[in-house]
């Protein structure tokens, strides 16, 4: 299969993330570049909300559930407070500008696309890692059960309950959605939803956050959609470790969700949306983050931190200046109190059960390096970006403005530092437990404030140069005479400017799309390829996989070891497995099979095993196991099957295996 037939689910995946986000943003009174950066945004809530309302009311899973909340969900916006005068009063851009912003947007999605084609390969190959058995499976499980509850989905394997059952499933709706809409296979649903994700909604998301921070300035926003697809650290360093595709969905709106907590705070100096739209914006956005992946609203507190201070001390400096009345701090304070002790209660709630014990591979000091030079876990370091961010930060300093984003940036930062360079302890545990104290997931927030801080360091250097460049003497005012001005003036946007930006923006997409970016993905497609060393599947077991729908009945059961990829089998060929993906919990009946299957004939406590959990079919993949983990040595009874007088060979593929039980019959 090539890249060019998946075009149609390609575009099946734009219309889910854009097209219902961007109906209830223009329902909610929203336009032109704030509607397209908050489309993705309200389109995971549309599709979370949705799933949870639909199960609840036993309606099976589809497009059909996005497209009526969409309608009821407009329809409300709209009656309700988008058609208020009131809400009207921000003044859209202008659409040379939108048209610009959208011309850089669409560049660097084609060259972020063709980055993770590279990364990926096939467009049917998944991603060879540990996490992936259970996202594959996952979206199996809600395309089989028509339920794409973010309150359900943990009970894929039958042993969920309470918090358990708990699992957020925005990311596995979306992938089942452009299955059900194309009929295409789930991995290659899986790579669609990821290169959208990856190349098209990160940067429209960066985008609108550079905006709301830096205003309607076509160079800034240009420079900031160019720039977000230089960096390892988003998306492709989420592609490879894990995978956690749940948590780039997640970060890839990210910024859109900060940009709102921006608007509702009215720190940036070009705010202008009304306040209602803006707390409404916060409101919307704020359950498809959360449906994507609850890691990423406790990103949004930390990085919110320092907007709320830094809005508390200019209005306490108001106060103070206007010597107001001590009653007129009882609000603000209480306010703060009942704000941080709501973020505390979320800070230690939203946090996984275990963690993941990785240690620190820095010093401190080397891992603040990581951070400057953007090259987390020990990535290439990415020059230009760098240094042009380290100019944003120097502007900063200089003009006195926006010390909240450089806030933020630190707090971005000292998480990393944290997780990097820290040894096992309270601090660990504390700030970085939410993310497993793991630095790959908190690697992926670094680009967030980088991109914006390297945007300003770009419109810093054209200026300066445009200032020397009038010193000289105003000589390219000499080549545009005055009786030629209307000409090189196209609604507010000078022509010789507009050509200086596709110049500057296409020397930063040459220069950020080779090096680093092009290093890393030659390095690690390998984790994507077939037959390697550390593959789930390999070719054989792909072609046996294929055979397996004709040949084993729908209502079968099938005895696995998921650590060498037999539980995929339930994503590929739509047939149960005993076991969907490594950490489901193991009772006796599935202990005795995974030890001791091949003795069926001999042992009635096996066939009895065998009959309470309708077991008919077996595969046996080999010995080449995901990480060697411990576990995947516990299914001696699933290994070296032909010597078995329990089992009978159906098919094969190279080592790769199909028996079927024939000794409880």
């Amino acid at each position: 299969m090539s890249w060019l037939e998946t075009l149609p689910a390609v575009f099946v995946a734009l219309a889910i993330v854009l097209l219902p986000g961007a109906a209830l943003a223009w329902g909610l009174g929203i336009r032109r570049l704030s509607l397209f950066g908050l489309a993705p945004l309200f389109s995971l809530t549309l599709a979370g909300v949705g799933a949870v309302i639909a199960a609840w009311l036993g309606v099976p899973w589809s497009p059909a559930v996005v497209l009526a909340i969409t309608v009821l969900a407009t329809a409300g916006a709209w009656f309700l407070v988008g058609r208020r005068a009131a809400l009207d009063a921000a003044a859209p851009e202008k659409w040379p500008l939108v048209a610009g912003v959208a011309a850089a947007i669409a560049v660097t999605a084609l060259m972020v696309g063709r980055r993770i084609t590279q990364l990926v390969g096939a467009p049917d190959n998944i991603s060879q890692r540990y996490d992936n058995v259970f996202h594959l499976n996952a979206v199996r499980y809600v395309l089989d059960t028509e339920n794409a509850s973010s309150l359900d989905l943990g009970r894929m394997g039958g042993n969920g309950s309470g918090r358990a059952t708990i699992y957020p499933a925005v990311w596995h709706s979306l992938c089942a959605m452009v299955t059900q809409v194309t009929g295409t296979e789930i991995a290659v649903s899986v790579n669609v939803v990821n290169l959208v994700a990856g190349a098209v909604i990160w940067p429209l998301s960066v985008v609108f956050l550079t905006r709301v921070i830096l205003g309607p300035r076509l160079m800034a926003l240009a420079a900031a959609a160019v720039l977000s697809g230089g960096f390892v650290a988003f998306p492709y360093l989420l592609m490879v470790w894990g995978p956690l595709f749940p948590n780039l969905l997640s970060a890839s709106v990210l910024p859109a969700a900060l940009a709102t907590v921006i608007l509702v705070c009215r720190i940036a100096p070009d705010t202008d949306e009304p306040r209602l739209r803006s707390w409404l914006a916060l409101l919307v956005g704020l359950p498809g983050l959360a449906l994507s992946h609850m890691s990423s609203v406790n990103a949004l507190l930390a990085f919110s931190a320092p907007m709320l201070l830094w809005k508390l001390a200019v209005h306490v400096r108001g106060l103070i200046r206007a010597r107001a009345p001590l009653g007129k701090y009882i609000l603000p304070v209480a306010a703060t109190v009942l704000a941080a002790a709501a973020a505390a209660v979320i800070w230690k709630l939203v946090r996984p059960g275990f963690y993941g014990g990785w240690k620190p591979h820095q010093t401190v000091p080397g891992a603040i390096g990581e951070v400057v030079s953007n090259a987390p876990a020990g990535t290439d370091v990415a020059i230009l970006t760098s240094i042009l961010a380290l100019i944003g930060i120097a502007t900063i300093v200089r003009r006195r403005t926006l010390w909240w984003l450089l806030a933020c940036y630190v707090v971005a930062g000292y998480l990393y530092v944290v997780d990097a360079g820290y040894e096992a302890g309270w601090a660990r545990d504390f700030f970085t437990g939410t993310w497993y104290q793991d630095v790959n997931r908190l690697a992926a927030y670094l680009p967030i404030f980088a991109v914006v801080l390297a945007a300003l360091g770009v419109t810093a250097v054209v200026e300066a140069v445009r200032s020397m460049i009038s010193r000289q003497g105003g000589r390219l005012q000499s080549l545009f005479p005055a009786r030629r001005a209307a000409f090189m003036d196209v609604r507010g946007i000078r022509l010789p400017d507009l050509a200086g930006g596709v110049v500057v923006c296409a020397l930063l997409l040459v220069l950020t799309q080779t090096g680093t970016v092009r290093d890393y993905i030659v390095d690690n497609k390998i984790f994507y390829q077939r037959d390697t060393k550390e593959s789930i599947l390999s070719s054989d077991e792909y072609r046996l996989l294929d055979r397996l729908p004709a040949e084993v009945p729908e209502d079968a059961v099938i005895a696995v070891n998921p650590w060498n990829g037999g539980s995929l089998a339930y994503a590929f060929a739509d047939r149960k497995v005993l076991e969907y993906h490594q950490t489901q919990r193991m009772n006796d009946d599935l202990r005795i099979i995974a030890q001791d299957l091949a003795n069926a004939a001999s042992d009635p406590k096996v066939c009895a095993a065998v009959r309470k959990l309708q077991v008919t079919y077996a595969l046996d993949f080999g010995e080449q196991y995901l990480l060697n983990h411990p576990s995947s040595r516990m299914y001696p009874g699933l290994q070296d099957l032909e010597k078995s007088r329990s089992l009978q060979l159906v098919d094969s593929e190279g080592e790769a295996k199909l028996y079927k039980v024939t000794a409880c019959g």
